[in-house]
């Protein structure tokens, strides 16, 4: 697949267009909307408390967008009951949630943990009929802790793993000699398990995807087609992603 066999069109396409910082107001969350109706992306990507506006917004005015709601995050400090209960509640007007791992189990190798908690909240989002995305906070993990977990998360039922949040701590990623943000080769190492555990699932790559060439090096990466359900980028700097195609 070279650069110019998939359009900047198709790409936006598998862009869940996203506002996570907690200063956004309802008319930054209205201009997200917006953008991403113009920009012809797959979804918006937001915190739960502007959800209920959001998908009112939404419907007020027919637009073709999908939601995506973040779930115990950026930090995945939940317990297993208190994401379940924000799945269901969330479940009634997103129909994507993009759910952070337990990382201090990761950090703890109590993968049972998270074995066990996956397992759980995949089910709770499938009861609902919702897209579940892990994310695996990639910058935390050493190269051990990513194959145990990638593993996991390949088992667990997800439709979606997902690099990170965007939000990672940068003294503590070089500690453990990583970058922060969506890395090709970690996204490589998840086609590599999912060839092994579960073809099925998508890749999401997000953090730090600024450009067009950005987009495909990873979409590349992943071993898949340009097709939403089986790729997505999570982008906030979706504009930029178009306009680098067209120079």
């Amino acid at each position: 697949m070279n650069h110019k066999s998939v359009s900047v069109e198709k790409v936006l396409k598998m862009v869940d267009h996203t506002k996570l910082k907690p200063i956004e107001t309802e008319r930054s969350i209205r201009e997200l909307i917006e953008e991403a109706v113009n920009l012809g992306t797959y979804s918006i990507c937001i915190e739960p408390n502007y959800l209920k506006y959001s998908r009112e917004f939404i419907n007020a005015k027919h637009f073709d967008l999908k939601i995506a709601v973040v779930v115990d995050f950026p930090f995945g400090a939940g317990t297993t009951e208190s994401r379940i209960m924000m799945i269901n509640e969330y479940s009634k007007m997103a129909e994507e949630l993009d759910i952070v791992v337990q990382i201090g189990f990761v950090k703890s190798k109590q993968f049972n943990l998270v074995e066990e908690d996956l397992k759980k909240v995949v089910q709770a989002a499938h009861n609902n009929n919702r897209v579940i995305k892990i994310i695996v906070e990639d910058a935390y993990t050493t190269l051990d802790e990513k194959k145990e977990l990638y593993r996991i998360v390949m088992q667990s039922g997800a439709d979606f793993i997902k690099t990170g949040t965007g939000f990672e701590d940068k003294e503590y990623a070089a500690s453990l000699g990583n970058k922060t943000g969506a890395q090709v080769e970690n996204v490589r190492m998840m086609a590599e398990f999912s060839a092994r555990y579960n073809p099925s699932i998508g890749i999401k790559a997000a953090g730090g995807i600024h450009s067009y060439s950005d987009a495909i090096n990873l979409l590349q990466a992943s071993g898949r087609e340009a097709d939403p359900k089986r790729f997505r980028i999570g982008a906030s700097s979706t504009q930029k992603i178009k306009d680098s195609a067209i120079q």
